[in-house]
C-alpha cells in the first residue's frame, strides 16, 4: 500500500528546508532509495556508515557458543547520534561500535551519479529530511524512519530504537542468537536490493503496520 503525508512548515522555518521545498516527491524517494542501498552495500563489506544527525549503521562480530562449537556471526547494529534536545522524554539503547570498525561517510558524489541530481541537492535532501524528522520527535510526534532490508527507526512507548530486518539495539536474547546466522550479510556477494525510501514523517502506526512495509512518502509545503 502506498500513501503520502504532507507536513506543513511555517514561513519562518522555510529557510531550513530549501531543498525539500523545491525537489519533487519522486526525487526524494529516489535519493533515499540509493542512500539505503549505499548503507547496505557498505555493511556487506563489514564497514559502517555515518548518517550525520541520525546515527551510525555498522556490522560487528559477535561470538556465539553452541553445544558443539564456537562461531562468529556478523551482527548489524545502529548507534543513535541525534541532537539530544530533540530526544526529550525518549529513551534509547546504548550501542557500542568497536574502534576497529571502519566508518564511512555518505558519499554524496557517488549517490548523485545514480539519479542525475547534483551532489549538493542530494546532501540537502538527506540533511533536511533528518532535520525534519528531528523536529517531529522534538514536537512529541512519533514518526517512523524506514530503511528497507536494514531496519525501521521507530518510537514505541517513548522508546526510540531500530527494529526489524535483524538490526540489533544491543539487547540479544537467546532466540536472537539462534537466529543470528539468518541475519548475517553474505561476504563477497553482489548486492541485490529491493528498497523503498524512508519517509521524513508518517502518521502514528502500530509496529505491525510498519513491518507490513507500508510505503509512505512525504511532502513538505509552506503553511
Amino acid at each position: 500500500m502506498e500513501g503520502c503525508c504532507t507536513i506543513s512548515i511555517s514561513k519562518k522555518q522555510s529557510y531550513l528546508f530549501p531543498t525539500l521545498l523545491r525537489v519533487s516527491t519522486k526525487e526524494v524517494v529516489a535519493i533515499w532509495d540509493v542512500v539505503s542501498a549505499y548503507i547496505l552495500g557498505q555493511m556487506k563489506l563489514d564497514k559502517g556508515v555515518l548518517v550525520p544527525g541520525l546515527g551510525t549503521f555498522a556490522v560487528v562480530p559477535e561470538q556465539v557458543n553452541s553445544t558443539e562449537e564456537v562461531y562468529v556471526v556478523r551482527r548489524p547494529v545502529f548507534q543513535l547520534d541525534m541532537d539530544m534536545s530533540c530526544l526529550r522524554e525518549l529513551v534509547f539503547p546504548t550501542v557500542m561500535i568497536p574502534d576497529d570498525i571502519v566508518i564511512m561517510p555518505l558519499d554524496y558524489w557517488w549517490l548523485s551519479q545514480t539519479n542525475s541530481l547534483l551532489p549538493d541537492v542530494v546532501r540537502g535532501c538527506v540533511e533536511e529530511t533528518i532535520l525534519l524528522y528531528s523536529f517531529q520527535l522534538r514536537d512529541r510526534q512519533r514518526p517512523t524512519f524506514a530503511f528497507e532490508n536494514i531496519g525501521i527507526l521507530s518510537c514505541q512507548d517513548n522508546r526510540l530504537s531500530m527494529l526489524g530486518s535483524g538490526v540489533s539495539n544491543g539487547v540479544t536474547t537467546a532466540q536472537e542468537v539462534q537466529a543470528a546466522q539468518a541475519h548475517m550479510f553474505p561476504r563477497g556477494t553482489r548486492a541485490s536490493w529491493k528498497v523503498f525510501p524512508p519517509c521524513a514523517a508518517i502518521p502514528e502506526t502500530k509496529h505491525e503496520a510498519a513491518r507490513a512495509k507500508v510505503k509512505t512518502t512525504c511532502q513538505v509545503k509552506l503553511s
